[in-house]
């Protein structure tokens, strides 16, 4: 008796369990490592069956990067609302990021650091899905701007390179407190502690953001 095939549902949770894999594959031996029949031999399944979802390494590497920033938007839009001020949105931003890091690691070292992989002109991957993965990263940066300047008067007043210089400052900072934390690089200022403590979080954010709109203040 032939086999039933899969439903829509079942085909894009089988893309799902392929990507959450391959997440954390290739940000612990990078992409260039990434063996298909490897990942494959994790998941239980052949790498024939693997390529009936992706033809190659380049589109599964677009793709998972893609479901990654899909997936912070998604905790974004449920979490953002409960917010009562721009402020208070802005600190939500940094600590649904922060988590974000520590829930889907995998994920996010692809979203924010993703291998050295020239895929501009590569013929493998189709042109929408590159535009609709630069949209999501150009919208993600859009939204970090609008939150700080909404949160930080002074920061409407700068010009669109100072704003800039100041988003990437507290981007920055963000992505170093849980680079510090992930690759376990100061276990002494760490405290032996596997995630990073609320409390860490909350100062870290609350001493980012005063930074910010004193720089703000300052040049303005």
């Amino acid at each position: 008796m032939p086999k039933k095939p899969f439903t829509p549902e079942e085909v894009a949770a089988q893309r799902n369990r392929i990507m959450d894999s391959a997440s954390q594959v290739m940000s612990d031996v990078g992409f260039h490592h990434l063996s298909m029949r490897k990942l494959a031999d994790q998941l239980g399944m052949t790498a024939s069956n693997i390529y009936n979802y992706f033809p190659n390494k380049e589109v599964l590497f677009i793709q998972t990067r893609l479901r990654g920033f899909e997936m912070f938007f998604s905790d974004m839009n449920a979490q953002m609302g409960k917010a009562i001020d721009a402020k208070q949105a802005l600190q939500q931003f940094a600590r649904l990021l922060i988590a974000f890091a520590q829930k889907d690691p995998g994920y996010y070292q692809l979203m924010f650091q993703p291998p050295l992989l020239n895929i501009e002109d590569s013929e493998n991957l189709d042109r929408e899905l590159k535009l609709q993965l630069s949209c999501l990263i150009e919208e993600w940066q859009r939204h970090l701007m609008t939150l700080l300047v909404d949160a930080i008067p002074s920061m409407a007043e700068q010009n669109d390179s100072r704003q800039k210089q100041l988003a990437l400052f507290f981007t920055a900072s963000l992505h170093g407190l849980v680079d510090t934390y992930h690759y376990r690089t100061l276990e002494i200022l760490m405290e032996s502690v596997e995630l990073i403590p609320e409390d860490v979080i909350e100062h870290h954010i609350q001493w980012l953001l005063n930074a910010v709109t004193h720089q703000a203040e300052r040049v303005g």
